[in-house]
């Protein structure tokens, strides 16, 4: 006896994917891999949009990473 069920499955745009895949890519390693990945996004014509998203949170967090490691440094932490 074979019982399904059916699931509530949130669908999400493939935009979608490669956007937060990006996001979490930048926020992991800033400086290459976001910078990377927004350049190859900004290659592709639908999805220029996402990768000049993932390409200011790549800038964005690469300054607040380094603002953080210089007050780490000052502050005798590092």
């Amino acid at each position: 006896m074979i019982i399904s069920f059916k699931k509530n499955v949130a669908e999400i745009s493939s935009k979608q994917k490669w956007l937060v895949l990006g996001i979490l890519v930048a926020l992991v390693n800033p400086i290459f891999s976001g910078l990377i990945v927004s350049f190859g996004f900004l290659t592709e014509p639908a999805l220029r949009k996402e990768g000049k998203i993932v390409l200011v949170v790549s800038l964005v967090w690469s300054v607040v990473l380094a603002m953080i490691m210089n007050w780490l440094k000052n502050g005798g932490y590092l």
